[in-house]
């Protein structure tokens, strides 16, 4: 990890990212070369200690200096990566802001994800755990104008150590063709394929080489260019992923069924099957 590349990073983001950034180190229990937060206030700003302890009522050189004790490199991940992904939603939310009077369908649906109530406590992805990749956002301008989609789909099974592990990803863009579809060998031995939903079996997952490493990196490629990703609980798929991308349209907050609840992806394509037969048998 780049330490001045982070120090840059740090510079740039805003008073309140930093302030995030500090609560979820004490939340997590993260210390750098100086202790807890609690710990540093005390020698770096003698006069107050940690009587004031809320990140967010403390100078943003403290929050700053901070941060700059972590110096090996588990302690730079975590914060360059929670960084990133706090400062690539706050830059988001701006940019909707800004172009409300020119924003196009697909901004719109992007927003509507972001603004919705259950968005912060469902796309609270724990990207600064090991293993975790973090997509980049464009620059504003580049950003407003492109509105590429692709659609992801996750299938995972119950393997004997009692943890879920990714065994299938499916991605197509709005024309619906395919630009990833891999089977992901689980590299440990399988409880439960859950066939009647995942339609994996053994023999499918049989001679698999495709790892969860590799899976990774193609889904940072497909979306590095700032794509809009769609999905169904997108959140969900996200974890299979272990990838924070800010740029999301989740169905589940953009659809609710008669009773006020988010429709089920099958129910949700059953719907729009007959939309579509509607439309083409009666123009």
């Amino acid at each position: 990890m780049d330490k001045n590349l982070l120090a840059n990073r740090v510079a740039a983001a805003s008073d309140k990212v930093l302030a995030e950034v500090v609560k979820l180190t004490q939340k997590q229990g993260k210390r750098g070369s100086q202790g807890s937060w609690k710990q540093f206030l005390n020698v770096y700003e003698k006069k107050f200690g940690s009587g004031f302890s809320d990140p967010a009522r403390r100078s943003r050189d403290s929050l700053v200096a901070f941060l700059q004790t972590f110096t090996d490199e588990d302690g730079l991940k975590f914060v360059d990566n929670v960084l990133r992904s706090l400062s690539n939603c706050e830059m988001l939310k701006e940019t909707m802001k800004e172009s409300l009077e020119n924003e196009s369908p697909e901004q719109r649906l992007v927003r509507s994800t972001l603004e919705h109530p259950l968005y912060l406590s469902k796309y609270a992805l724990p990207s600064y755990e090991k293993g975790w990749a973090v997509t980049k956002v464009r620059k504003k301008p580049k950003l407003l104008r492109y509105n590429k989609m692709l659609a992801v789909d996750c299938e995972m099974v119950l393997c004997q150590d009692g943890t879920d592990a990714l065994v299938r990803v499916c991605v197509v863009d709005a024309d619906l063709k395919v630009k990833l579809d891999e089977l992901v060998n689980p590299c440990k031995p399988v409880e439960d394929y859950r066939t009647e939903i995942t339609g994996v079996t053994a023999e499918v997952l049989d001679g698999a080489s495709c790892s969860f490493a590799d899976i990774q990196i193609s889904m940072k490629k497909l979306l590095s260019r700032g794509t809009i990703l769609v999905g169904h609980s997108l959140y969900n798929d996200l974890q299979a992923l272990k990838l924070d991308h800010a740029r999301v349209i989740d169905t589940s907050f953009i659809f609710k069924s008669s009773d006020g609840r988010s429709p089920s992806l099958n129910n949700l394509c059953k719907v729009s099957c007959l939309c579509v037969y509607m439309l083409l048998c009666f123009p």
